[in-house]
């Protein structure tokens, strides 16, 4: 009997378990004057929407872990991802690749605020994060679409939110 009680209790408060997280709400302001969001095969709208959309999913992902009620609110002002396009090939059949080294870590600027549930200001601020060294990144193992942009993301969110 209290076995399927404590079960019973379990079921009904797990669905206000999963409610009671945080979210964000990201705003990318003039994306299209953004310092390297640059596309390699042509498809630069295509290229821009999956990016960001690939950020902002990491960025609702990590808000999750926030304490109940709790909301991140960032616009994005720049973003400059790792890597630089150079130019390939023969001039008439170009392809443009994206060559990622040291001298071109991933960058963000962004201002943030973090909102209680009814809408207090708890933490607020500038920020102008760079991945890390290329050679960390690489020991990583990791070869995850805009993977040096994603674990420069949750640095930050680590550092910020103690999480």
């Amino acid at each position: 009997m209290k076995k399927s009680i404590l079960i019973i209790t379990s079921l009904l408060t797990l669905p206000i378990m999963a409610l009671a997280t945080g979210s964000a709400a990201v705003h990318w302001s003039n994306p299209e004057g953004y310092k390297d969001v640059f596309s390699t095969d042509g498809a630069q709208e295509e290229f821009m929407a999956y990016t960001l959309k690939e950020l902002e999913s990491t960025i609702n992902e990590l808000a999750e872990s926030l304490p109940d009620g709790q909301k991140l609110d960032m616009t994005v002002t720049d973003l400059d991802l790792a890597g630089d396009v150079k130019l390939s090939g023969a001039r008439t059949q170009h392809q443009d690749v994206r060559v990622v080294k040291e001298m071109y870590p991933a960058r963000m600027t962004f201002h943030y605020r973090l909102l209680d549930a009814k809408g207090n200001v708890l933490k607020e601020g500038d920020e102008k994060i760079q991945s890390r060294t290329l050679s960390t990144s690489l020991r990583t193992g990791s070869n995850e679409s805009l993977g040096m942009e994603k674990r420069m993301l949750k640095s930050w969110f680590k550092r910020t939110f103690d999480q």
